[in-house]
């Protein structure tokens, strides 16, 4: 864990932030490239993403907010907007980002779906690097387990004189079990849900880039096949988090909801983007 990579007193990189922007910058520049092979004007397509990104990264941190209100104060404003600490929800995107391109490429006269089919594969690829951000920050991480890949989390680089610093995997384990107190320095082992999610979504760049290219049954099936493929993963692995999400639906975490709206929402683009679909004109047609 190295939440923290550069420190110069009052100049931080930290590493949430950077995987993040790192992240975003390959995905980029990997759009900007396939949309000047596909005949796309890359420069529209470049200002669409990085506008996305921007309302993308609003709606994440909102709806974090929103469900977690008890972190924020208006004694700490810097902290409602300091997302290099951490503190996003990936399906807080989908809403913003959606009707900002829809009314974005209206406007240029491009292809909603097409877009989509050049857009979505590079989305998993993005979204892997900030996992590996939420891993190397310490946050988003999994229950107690005595599998042999658990991981443990430390105490530092937080300041140890002070209470109540450390990682948040330690925090909670010195709150709830009597064999780790906050003079110690390493939390129980855990499942490294972080890590599970990087793999996943890398998987899911291959299987969308190889669908892409070789079986592509009409314009814009890759989005619902993302929102599928990521909201089944992301309800199983909710099972084997740790970091407490809320519940409001007896034993299902707020994510699941999320979830299996996503996969409803899939769905019923899958069937109104089959049935739209254009069919390509015969040749007497």
């Amino acid at each position: 864990m190295l939440p923290i990579l550069i420190d110069f007193g009052p100049i931080k990189v930290y590493s949430y932030g950077l995987m993040i922007a790192v992240g975003f910058l390959i995905s980029l520049n990997l759009i900007r490239r396939d949309a000047t092979r596909k005949g796309f004007d890359p420069d529209a397509v470049e200002t669409m993403v990085l506008w996305t990104f921007f309302w993308g990264l609003a709606g994440t941190r909102v709806l974090y907010i929103i469900m977690f209100p008890e972190g924020y104060s208006w004694s700490d404003p810097i902290g409602w907007i300091a997302i290099w600490r951490g503190g996003l929800v990936f399906q807080g995107a989908v809403p913003p980002a959606i009707i900002f391109c829809f009314f974005y490429l209206r406007k240029k006269k491009m292809n909603f779906r097409k877009t989509a089919d050049l857009v979505f594969p590079y989305l998993p690829l993005g979204h892997a690097f900030g996992r590996m951000g939420c891993f190397l920050n310490g946050c988003c991480y999994g229950a107690r387990t005595d599998v042999p890949w658990g991981v443990c989390f430390r105490r530092v680089p937080w300041d140890i004189t002070k209470e109540a610093t450390g990682s948040p995997a330690f925090l909670d384990h010195a709150r709830r079990y009597a064999d780790i107190s906050l003079t110690d320095h390493w939390s129980h082992p855990v499942h490294p849900t972080q890590l599970y999610s990087v793999f996943a979504l890398l998987f899911f760049f291959v299987v969308m880039f190889y669908v892409r290219k070789r079986w592509h049954p009409f314009d814009g099936f890759l989005m619902p096949l993302y929102f599928v493929m990521y909201g089944i993963f992301r309800f199983f692995v909710e099972f084997l988090r740790g970091d407490h999400n809320p519940t409001h639906f007896g034993s299902l975490s707020d994510q699941q909801i999320f979830c299996i709206l996503f996969v409803l929402f899939a769905l019923g683009l899958f069937v109104y983007f089959k049935v739209t679909a254009r069919k390509p004109a015969s040749s007497a047609e």
